[in-house]
């Protein structure tokens, strides 16, 4: 999705999708902030906020929260889910956050899975804090399934858009080619459950037929029907980056 529209309607889905996830993710990082930074005297700004996710976490231990997301619909969502756990110390703002000026919003930016972000953002989001920048990036979504998928067709395993672990890669090696400090910290789960290879074709973007499809459930999953649901075991990570935003002074991304 490119487009303000697209995500506004997609806003009910992922709304539901985020209430219904079984990953403690925005508790996790919000308990790691608040052992790193002193969040209960900061303000802070979720930057694409979606929804909210992050941001009902973040309004339970910092001064004020400034939701930021170019789709109205989402910041809707955002707000049905705050109010509704009696948050009052947050605002919203409908914006496409590279068009706000480059100046400082609030002690602490916080910008969570942001498809589209490279390194050459880095010198804006800096300018947008007094304290520090926090990164929060998807690393790896990979289903046991699927490895063995992959290894059945001699493939490589599909990296999930959402977790490529090239965008964390590439931050990482701009902030250490500009000899910037920052903290890096990780957080993994694993969940059970269950899926079938038909299921997860659709990775491999490449047709299958039926007979080739139940040749790979046998191989990969020793069951005969592509469609047969069995146990998997879907591992993820996520990365943070915390950034002093002195860090902005030197640096110049091109």
């Amino acid at each position: 999705m490119t487009s303000q529209s697209e995500w506004d309607a997609f806003a009910a889905t992922y709304a539901q999708v985020q209430r219904e996830s079984r990953l403690p993710i925005e508790h996790d990082v919000t308990t790691y902030l608040t052992a790193q930074l002193p969040l209960t005297t900061m303000t802070a700004v979720d930057l694409a906020a979606g929804t909210g996710r992050y941001a009902l976490p973040l309004s339970r231990v910092c001064q004020t929260v400034e939701l930021i997301d170019w789709a109205p619909a989402m910041l809707k969502y955002a707000d049905q889910w705050l109010a509704g756990h009696h948050r009052a110390n947050y605002t919203l703002t409908v914006a496409d956050w590279r068009q706000l000026p480059a100046v400082p919003r609030a002690d602490l930016v916080f910008v969570s899975q942001l498809p589209d972000l490279r390194p050459a953002d880095l010198p804006q989001l800096l300018a947008m804090t007094d304290q520090a920048l926090v990164l929060n990036l998807q690393t790896l979504a990979a289903s046991s399934l699927l490895t063995q998928m992959a290894a059945a067709l001699h493939l490589p395993v599909p990296v999930q858009p959402q977790a490529d672990p090239q965008r964390l890669a590439a931050l990482r090696q701009a902030l250490e080619t500009h000899h910037m400090t920052y903290r890096h910290h990780r957080l993994t789960y694993r969940l059970k459950d269950e899926a079938s290879v038909s299921d997860l074709l659709p990775d491999f973007d490449r047709p299958f037929s039926v007979s080739e499809a139940n040749q790979l459930a046998v191989q990969a999953a020793g069951v005969p029907q592509a469609n047969q649901l069995v146990p998997v075991a879907i591992d993820y990570a996520f990365d943070q980056l915390i950034i002093p935003s002195a860090a902005a002074d030197h640096l110049r991304i091109r």
